[in-house]
């Protein structure tokens, strides 16, 4: 039942050689929903085709390139599981640098990594304390090439547990700097105060705002989406 061909047809064929497809892509281009991942070499390379020709200074800038990369899109996979939860759990702290530096709207600075963790287990205790199991976060992430940082619009509905209290929504971003050699998180730099639609600039910050809104009588506003001020 098969076809047969003519031999001065096979022939022919006997002579092209077999085709190899080769795969490129640009890696200057990275998504903000993307997974950098290692590329294995593929198997039936050559050590002679796998070996580098680059002299040993320009080898050392792409190996420390590759290996920024490799812990930037480390940090984005963490930010991105972290954040849904941010309100209640302790995220990763491998992602961060052991001397980084948090700016708050109010200007008040924390440095180093023990202060960071300090700082979560204390809004996360706030949290707890004052509002319902309700609240929650809705966020969105890019990485920003100009300025070289993951920028988070992040947006937060807390439900305060005394009765007929209003909601308090705020809104913010996060931008989040990185060492140029280990791709580890140097800055936290908050941006973009917004509680309840009306932006927020210093004295105040985060928590001195969320005691602000828990004791004032102002009139609910109309609060705003996840996103507002970023890039």
């Amino acid at each position: 039942g098969l076809l047969a061909f003519p031999s001065c047809l096979t022939k022919g064929f006997q002579q092209i050689a077999p085709l190899r497809r080769i795969d490129s892509a640009p890696d200057s281009i990275l998504q903000a929903s993307s997974v950098l991942e290692d590329s294995p070499v593929s198997p039936d390379l050559s050590e002679e085709q796998t070996a580098t020709d680059l002299p040993p200074v320009l080898q050392h800038i792409v190996d420390e390139r590759n290996e920024f990369q490799l812990n930037l899109g480390k940090a984005m996979d963490t930010l991105r599981k972290d954040y849904p939860e941010i309100l209640k759990k302790s995220p990763d702290f491998s992602i961060y640098h052991k001397d980084i530096n948090v700016v708050d709207p109010s200007g008040v600075q924390l440095t180093g990594l023990s202060n960071y963790r300090y700082s979560f287990s204390f809004y996360q205790t706030i949290v707890k304390v004052l509002y319902s199991p309700r609240s929650g976060l809705q966020f969105r992430m890019v990485y920003d090439f100009a300025r070289s940082s993951i920028r988070v619009s992040w947006n937060v509905v807390l439900f305060p547990k005394v009765p007929m209290a209003r909601p308090l929504y705020v809104d913010g971003v996060s931008s989040y700097k990185l060492d140029s050699k280990s791709g580890k998180i140097t800055e936290h730099r908050i941006e973009n105060l917004i509680v309840n639609g009306t932006p927020q600039a210093p004295p105040y910050g985060i928590f001195q705002m969320m005691r602000e809104e828990m004791l004032s009588n102002r009139p609910v506003r109309v609060p705003v989406g996840a996103g507002v001020g970023a890039v």
